[in-house]
């Protein structure tokens, strides 16, 4: 059985599900927790993250308030974000994007090899996933755990993911922020850009993406999008 020609690299937040800033207000409830801040705190204020890795995001966070931090701190974060963001993402009135679940239940028919290319550590952005019924459809990547910035993911993403694919597989990235779209194109893949996130459609034109798009609302221009 021949292996898949090409590989997809998914952003999630923004362009799979909008999770109602679970992933904001958790973040802020794990530094509470592990810090003793008081609830009137919000470490996250003030910081402009739209794109950013998690890696990223708590690093400049600690950064601003004093805290040394290394990869014990990391791993000792994501533990504690991980049930946290559990618990918020029952909370909060997110929800999958439209075209979303019939996109990829299409793409499962077609020579694609699905994957992340994700700020998310893996495990929240599982965390995410799964909340909303979507994890199944991608089997590995890239996320905020692998590089702080997001060429540097998506790099490690592409990488892993030829293990599911072709040796001359090439690459899809499907993101909502102007970040994903020069990542993309850092890494020499092809960039579909959804305006159903953070950047509107002006500033994403503006960033070049091959193809931009609404939402993935229309599932044949959707497929002909990632599969053109």
């Amino acid at each position: 059985m021949s292996l898949p020609r090409r590989i997809l690299l998914w952003d999630i937040d923004g362009t799979l599900v909008h999770n109602d800033h679970a992933g904001l207000i958790a973040m802020n409830r794990t530094f509470r927790a592990m810090f003793e801040f008081g609830e009137e705190q919000d470490p996250l204020d003030g910081i402009d993250f739209a794109g950013a890795s998690d890696r990223w995001i708590v690093r400049r966070v600690a950064q601003s308030l004093g805290i040394d931090w290394d990869g014990a701190r990391d791993a000792a974060f994501i533990d504690r974000y991980e049930g946290i963001l559990r618990e918020v993402l029952h909370e909060r009135e997110g929800r999958v994007l439209p075209g979303v679940e019939a996109v990829l239940e299409a793409l499962a028919q077609e020579d694609v090899a699905q994957g992340l290319g994700t700020g998310n550590f893996r495990r929240s952005a599982f965390v995410k996933l799964d909340h909303y019924r979507l994890g199944g459809h991608f089997v590995d990547g890239g996320f905020g755990d692998d590089s702080a910035d997001r060429p540097g993911l998506l790099a490690v993403g592409l990488e892993r993911m030829r293990m599911h694919a072709d040796a001359s597989a090439d690459c899809v990235v499907v993101g909502d922020t102007v970040h994903d779209i020069s990542a993309g194109h850092a890494i020499g893949a092809r960039v579909v850009a959804v305006s159903t996130g953070f950047n509107d459609r002006e500033r994403l034109r503006e960033a070049g993406p091959e193809v931009l798009l609404d939402d993935l609302a229309d599932t044949e221009l959707a497929l002909a999008a990632l599969l053109g």
